[in-house]
């Protein structure tokens, strides 16, 4: 069994309320924009990274830094996530809004997809039960 540790972002759109999903590839399942972090690459780097790789939407962090402002966000959560192969992936999860425009630019190489979903959307697209309780959660906190 080999651990990976990941960084996901759910993006919330402060103006609609819509959060930015991708169609994954392998899961065939619309998900939270996210991936592995690279070497000598900080969750935080990783998660504004993977966003703009997956979708073109430069975004900006949600959270409190603490202790101290020069430390690192407080994520959202860090999730345990398994595969069929048996490896286990930590996702350490941010909340996020974009900081430019909110057009899409879908990497076809990692995603089917990229869009924009109402809360409401949720209901009828294939997805894992966790971004719904994830986004109600989020909606409720920050905005």
């Amino acid at each position: 069994m080999k651990r990976h540790f990941c960084a996901s972002v759910f993006v919330i759109n402060p103006e609609n309320k819509k959060i930015l999903l991708v169609h994954h590839k392998k899961f065939n399942k619309w998900v939270q924009p996210g991936g592995h972090i690279e070497d000598n690459e900080t969750p935080e780097e990783a998660a504004l990274r993977e966003v703009y790789e997956e979708t073109g939407v430069k975004v900006k962090l949600l959270g409190r830094r603490f202790p101290r402002e020069d430390d690192f966000i407080r994520p959202l959560g860090i999730q345990n996530n398994r595969n069929n192969s048996g490896d286990i992936h930590i996702d350490i999860i941010y909340a996020a809004i974009p900081i430019n425009n909110v057009d899409i630019i879908i990497n076809i190489e990692e995603n089917h997809d990229a869009r924009w979903f109402s809360r409401e959307e949720l209901e009828n697209i294939s997805i894992f039960p966790d971004i719904k309780i994830t986004m109600d959660y989020i909606l409720k906190k920050y905005f």
